[in-house]
């Protein structure tokens, strides 16, 4: 139990449960503060020019100087800024992204209430994060700053298990020259700065002095800078014997060690210094556990979730390797060679599992038997053995262990592995949704009406109403056309087939609010047509037998709920057509229905209402037809103009799309965007009557209602082209049939949903010809940011729902195929591999790569994906080649 501020500015704190903590740290902008402090810190250090000149030029530094200057209240003070030279005040930038980071008090479950008094005069009351009001909860946090390697303390802990049993939390610090350990305290070595000095001690290093405050903030790290961490313990620990002795203490301010003393040289003295040492004699000599195992790591290595020893315990069940039998060299090689196969070639773990073994550190022990190539070895044995067979299994005996211990075989837990390459996970897929809010709020600036669109609405939640409003307002511009990059001599519709995917009850009320507000301009002119039959109808039913009947009106009528008759749809259709510049343009259709599984089930009533081959062909606005007998239906064909949108299910959409049909294509025509559940939030209160958003939602649906014309978005149709150009090569190295298929509609949905807002934001460059709005303009980088974000979040939606389809789809064309082709993700991995820093070098080893162009093609993908950035071009260096470096973004 600890608490949190969203930042250093917070007035007060909460309490921080696992939910809170895992979403602060996997923010966008956790990565991106962090990156950016240090690479501010790097330049300044070494008097980079080129790099602080290009840190100044960067958005959010302007933005930070607006801002500074802007808060500093006097003249004199603003002027005084202004002389500060330029390496003053990034190293001022770096601080405040440091302080903007989310700040976790560790050492405190609670703190008590205090009443502020905020800048405007009035008064606030909440939890104070001041030492007079703290409430201990036996966790202690120590910082070791300084260190030229982090990962040598780490390294150092590890190796002392009475240390680690200890351990809640490690990470490294947000300047990367610290590390952080969280542990619970020992009420019998003293208070909080006792157990830093004696823990400290026991590792060789001293401890940050300014850490024996309880309040002490420690700032969120990068979530793959997290070396260790015990949730349970974490989130869950406290020592009430711990809290009653020394907390009155610290709300006394009496923080200073009651039993050591930091001396000038770092050393920790005192009557506990001998007890300091006999836990430092522990981490020296480990004992050899009842299995056999010397001591791999504290925490058990895992291999999918389960742990690895038992399972080599149940391998050697029989009988271990001993001397008598001269096996010990060769059940090694053998050992090593399974391991390999199961953790993913990792050399350096793989030597680690086989040394721990007892009898194996006898030969160490007897003959100095190097371990590290018994692994080279097993490596170059199963290189060979992949010139023959795709795949290689661990040994039978391996697998014979595995299914006793775990119950499943091998096959069926490695299964699922091959599918994470393009389906994604739900917690991904939660943490995108909040990074995608937090973009569509930062560019509401630059497109006002997103803040009406999402209004009331939590951030996670924004994407889904951003899709539904695109929707609802390119259908408004149904006599608009553009121009695509394949086939461009054909003028291209506004299309969409948006499903919003929620569970029952987590909000999809939003997009019946925006259907009445945004589709009101087409229901308003729906309403003379629907009349005009009504009238119809009624004068036939009245009609006697020999009466002549009057003629049936050809009227405009629109909107169409899920219930609608294939005849009386198509006619409505056929029938909605505008001459536009003197042509004849057939206007799109609108169905809108809060129930997908409602919309599924009328729909699949029979051949007479069932509107799949239309939705299928809606998308591209392809040719249909008919030629039934009965008189009201008609004799001709025409093409698909329809746009709808539903929210439903999960249930609904497996319904909709499924393994069954899904090679019919359906599912790279829809927009599925994720609902995320509500987790037990409620919604905010709202007491205040909002009319004005009301009504410009209403005002300028009206405005793109009667819009017209070519859009000039050509240039976003280039940068969509380059973007799908880049997903294609990554789907060519991973060599994934299935996201191929999920990315060739991606670019189609992009310019879609981001064309009624880019209209918006240049209206100024419209003007009225007749009764509608047409116009030229030029479309700019804010456009493209946002037709890049709706592009990713279509593709990352694709994976996250038709992944496993697609996977399944193609796996089962090769059925008769003896061996099925494993996927591997070499994109993913070779990423990975690369440095923080790194040249092109690095590229060329890490991506296996050949040549120079590859080189260089590879390096603009991964900037153009803004992946990475060029650090410097690599004058004045020993090598003469140029530096880039990882921008935290994560790969798609």
């Amino acid at each position: 139990m600890f608490t949190y501020q969203k930042d250093t500015k917070s007035l007060f704190v909460a309490e921080c449960g696992k939910k809170d903590f895992w979403r602060e740290i996997r923010k966008s902008s956790t990565a991106f503060n962090i990156d950016t402090r240090r690479a501010i810190l790097h330049a300044v250090e070494a008097n980079d020019e080129e790099a602080m000149q290009k840190w100044a030029e960067h958005t959010d530094f302007q933005k930070f100087m607006l801002k500074t200057i802007r808060d500093l209240k006097t003249k004199t003070g603003k002027e005084k800024w202004q002389k500060k030279p330029l390496d003053k005040k990034l190293l001022a930038w770096a601080e405040d992204l440091k302080k903007s980071l989310t700040a976790f008090q560790f050492c405190c479950y609670q703190f008590d209430e205090a009443t502020v008094k905020t800048k405007d005069g009035k008064t606030k009351k909440g939890p104070r994060r001041v030492l007079k009001g703290c409430h201990l909860n036996g966790l202690v946090m120590l910082d070791i700053d300084h260190v030229d390697d982090p990962m040598e303390v780490w390294g150092k802990l590890q190796k002392c298990e009475a240390l680690m049993a200890r351990v809640v939390l490690v990470h490294i610090t947000s300047s990367g020259h610290g590390i952080r350990i969280i542990f619970i305290a020992d009420r019998q070595i003293g208070n909080l700065a006792d157990n830093q000095i004696s823990f400290a001690a026991v590792l060789g290093y001293s401890p940050d002095q300014s850490c024996i405050d309880a309040t002490r903030n420690s700032f969120a790290p990068k979530e793959d800078e997290i070396l260790f961490i015990d949730e349970e313990r974490l989130f869950a620990y406290y020592d009430e014997e711990f809290d009653k002795e020394y907390t009155p203490m610290y709300r006394d301010k009496k923080t200073q060690p009651l039993h050591h003393e930091f001396s000038a040289d770092g050393s920790a003295t005192g009557n506990h210094s001998v007890k300091a040492a006999a836990v430092a004699s522990t981490c020296v000599e480990q004992k050899p556990t009842e299995s056999g195992q010397v001591g791999i790591e504290s925490v058990p290595v895992k291999w999918r979730g389960y742990d690895i020893q038992p399972i080599i315990d149940a391998r050697f069940a029989e009988k271990l390797p001993c001397a008598t039998d001269s096996n010990r060299h060769k059940e090694s090689l053998k050992l090593a060679t399974d391991l390999l196969l199961m953790l993913d070639d990792d050399k350096a773990l793989v030597q680690r599992i086989v040394e721990a073994q007892t009898w194996v550190q006898e030969i160490i022990d007897e003959r100095n038997e190097n371990v590290a190539q018994t692994v080279e070895s097993a490596a170059s044995c199963i290189a060979e053995k992949e010139k023959k067979y795709t795949n290689c299994l661990p040994s039978k005996a391996m697998l014979t262990a595995i299914q006793e211990v775990t119950g499943k075989t091998y096959q069926e837990i490695t299964k699922p592995q091959t599918q994470k390459a393009v389906t994604l996970k739900d917690d991904d897929m939660a943490r995108w949704l909040w990074d995608w809010g937090e973009q569509i709020e930062s560019l509401s600036e630059e497109y006002p009406l997103l803040k009406d669109i999402c209004k009331g609405l939590k951030r996670n939640q924004y994407p889904a109403a951003m899709f539904v409003a695109g929707g609802l307002l390119m259908t408004l511009m149904t006599r608009c056309t553009y121009r695509f990059y394949h086939r461009p001599e054909e003028l291209r519709r506004l299309n969409n087939s948006t499903l919003i995917i929620g569970d029952p009850a987590s909000g999809k009320s939003f997009a019946t609010r925006l259907f009445k507000l945004l589709a009101s301009p087409i229901v308003a002119a729906d309403k003379v047509g629907k009349e005009a039959i009504n009238a119809y109808r009624e004068q036939m039913r009245t009609k006697g037998a020999n009466k002549e009947k009057p003629k049936k009106p050809k009227v405009v009528v629109r909107v169409h709920p899920a219930r609608t008759s294939n005849a009386q749809f198509i006619q409505d259709m056929v029938n909605s057509v505008e001459n536009v510049d003197g042509e004849d343009m057939q206007l799109h259709m609108l169905t809108f229905d809060t129930e997908l599984d409602n919309t599924v089930s009328v729909q699949k009533g029979g051949s007479w209402i069932d509107k799949f081959s239309m939705e299928l062909k809606a998308f591209h606005n392809e040719e249909d037809g008919q030629a039934y007998s009965n008189n009201d239906s008609i004799l001709q064909d025409f093409i698909v103009t329809w746009n709808f949108i539903y929210t439903g299910t999960p249930i609904a959409l497996k319904k909709k799309v499924n393994e069954q049909n899904f090679g019919s294509g359906l599912a790279t025509r829809l927009t599925c965007i994720p609902l995320p559940a509500t987790n037990f939030e409620m919604m905010s209160r709202e007491s205040a009557v909002d009319y004005d958003s009301d009504n410009r939602l209403k005002e300028w649906a009206e405005k793109l209602d009667k819009m017209k014309g070519e859009l000039t978005v050509q240039k976003i149709v280039d940068e969509l082209y380059d973007w799908t150009a880049r997903r294609m090569a990554d789907a060519a190295e991973n060599d994934s049939k299935a996201d191929e298929m999920l990315l060739k509609r991606c670019a189609y949905h992009g310019l879609n949903f981001s064309a009624p807002f880019i209209v918006m934001r240049h209206w100024d460059k419209m003007h009225q010809d007749g009764n509608y709005w047409c116009g030229e303009f030029e479309t700019d980088e804010v456009d493209w940011k946002l037709a890049e974000l709706i592009v990713n979040i279509q593709y990352a939606c694709q994976r996250h729902y038709f992944g496993a389809m697609a996977e399944a789809y193609f796996d089962n064309k090769l059925k008769d195929a003896s061996v099925n082709v494993q996927r591997r993700q070499k994109t993913y991995e070779s990423f990975a591999r690369l440095p923080e820093k790194f040249t092109s070098e690095d590229v060329m080893r890490c991506f296996g790569l050949t040549s120079d162009g590859a080189v260089r093609s590879k390096t603009r993908r991964l900037i153009s994906d803004h992946l990475i950035e060029k650090v410097s071009d690599g004058r004045g260096t020993t090598t003469g080649l140029s530096t880039f470096r990882k921008t935290g973004v994560q790969m798609l």
